[in-house]
């Protein structure tokens, strides 16, 4: 073989390392979607939101059903619903929440026990006067959760909201008989019972509440209240305890 034969393969083998390398080193250098699923929730942390949205369309263009991607980008349209309801644009914040009601779904399906994002679509039904059917998202998610004693918190202050007392009563002994060291549980209890004016039974909860969480800054206050304020309170209804 000729040396210039023998030349002319070396320099096309060498291209050939050189073309290998530079595609590797590119796709090295490409960000990785945990990478950019960071740098979005920075975006949206800082209040800049179109810059958070167009990094998250990057990571679910990847994969659809990336939970806190799709999480994220429902928070960002409902902040940007809050910007429209405060310009006095009720039609285009409606859309936006609609929108991020779709994505905390999306959210949801793909992880079923994403507590944040069942709360978050929850507020976004309600935001667009969807009472019922954020009660129903609650609920559905309870059920199907039900060795989470987390869940039946968020249902048991959704009964509360409606003061439909009985069940939130109910939801939170779901809680508690799954969790029985749950400080946000009796916490919960608590706050039930002190708006139905059991004094004492609040007290009670709340101080439980403090023993498995020391730094419940929200039970001490509410037990030091409880324990300075007047003896006699209103009830306004009181829930019976059930089996």
């Amino acid at each position: 073989m000729s040396r210039a034969l023998q030349f002319r393969k070396i320099g096309r083998h060498y291209s050939w390392f050189m073309l290998v390398g530079m595609v590797g080193l590119g796709a090295g250098c490409a960000p990785k979607p945990e990478d950019l699923r960071a740098m979005a929730i920075d975006h949206y942390r800082n209040r800049q939101y179109i810059e958070s949205m167009a990094t998250l369309r990057e990571v679910l263009e990847d994969d659809r059903s990336d939970a806190e991607a799709n999480y994220y980008m429902g928070l960002n349209y409902r902040a940007m619903a809050e910007r429209k309801f405060r310009r006095g644009d009720v039609t285009a914040a409606c859309r936006e929440l609609d929108i991020a009601a779709l994505y905390f779904t999306q959210a949801i399906k793909s992880w079923p026990n994403y507590i944040a994002a069942v709360e978050a679509k929850n507020e976004a039904l309600e935001s667009r006067g969807r009472y019922d059917q954020a009660l129903a998202v609650v609920e559905h998610t309870a059920e199907i959760n039900r060795g989470v004693a987390e869940h039946f918190i968020v249902l048991g202050n959704e009964y509360l909201e409606r003061a439909d007392y009985d069940n939130a009563l109910r939801s939170y002994q779901t809680a508690l008989a799954t969790d029985p060291e749950s400080a946000k549980a009796h916490s919960a209890l608590a706050r039930l019972y002190e708006r139905t004016g059991n004094r004492a039974l609040a007290m009670d909860a709340y101080r439980r509440a403090r023993e498995l969480d020391p730094n419940n800054q929200d039970a001490a206050t509410r037990l030091q209240m409880l324990e300075s304020g007047p003896q006699a309170r209103t009830v306004e209804h009181r829930p019976q305890e059930t089996e």
